[in-house]
């Protein structure tokens, strides 16, 4: 009896479903909202990259009961990107799958509500501006001493490899003098006169050495 029911309940269906079976999920599936000129029963989904076009098809019609003629899928491969605000290492984050499933009942996204008070907008607002302003506090000290090549070419200060040999070169040979821009503590003095420093050679402390050594 019960294997006459399943088989009618399979022939009842529009399409042949696959036999797996997840008690637990743990996937995570996102409804994009389309682009301005995409048809209404064209729809995109982020899915995770283990997903085919025969899971996300059976999903779509056991979880939601949404029936779909055709899918197509995609991946886009992220940008690269360091790891710390801009600093340390560059990775490569991990890639996005993407499904395009063309519905046999379109659906048109609702406009955008013009009163997001009931969402708590106010909330979040100033949320983000106590967060903007604790990072302009926490990166204040770094003013003028940039730490990268790119905040010295956002601030017009960035020499390239050719000029910097160039610059070394004529102050090996005395045709340029160094001078610094950043301003130092007032602890630091400024000597006016460079001081000669006599050093005597080490065959001269040897001679002394073994004159010394003879007396004794």
């Amino acid at each position: 009896m019960a294997a006459a029911t399943a088989s009618t309940a399979t022939r009842q269906l529009p399409f042949r479903v696959g036999g797996k079976k997840i008690f637990l999920p743990n996937h995570v599936v996102a409804f994009v909202r389309p682009k301005p000129r995409q048809p209404p029963n064209f729809a995109t989904f982020i899915v995770p990259l283990q997903f085919n076009k025969l899971d996300f098809r059976d999903y779509l019609y056991h979880v939601y009961n949404v029936e779909v003629n055709a899918v197509r899928s995609f991946i886009n491969e992220q940008a690269p990107q360091r790891r710390h605000n801009g600093e340390g290492r560059w990775y490569r984050p991990r890639s996005q799958k993407m499904m395009m499933v063309e519905l046999v009942k379109p659906f048109v996204w609702p406009d955008v509500p013009s009163d997001l008070s009931p969402w708590d907008k106010s909330f979040f607002d100033a949320e983000k501006t106590v967060r903007e302003q604790e990072w302009d506090e926490r990166t204040r000290w770094t003013e003028g001493h940039p730490r990268s090549s790119y905040e010295l070419q956002k601030m017009g200060r960035h020499t390239q490899p050719k000029e910097l040999y160039q610059q070394a070169q004529e102050l090996l040979e005395g045709k340029r003098k160094w001078a610094s821009s950043a301003t130092l503590d007032e602890k630091w003095i400024e000597v006016e006169q460079d001081v000669d420093v006599v050093k005597e050679s080490k065959s001269q402390e040897g001679v002394d050495a073994s004159s010394e050594t003879k007396s004794q």
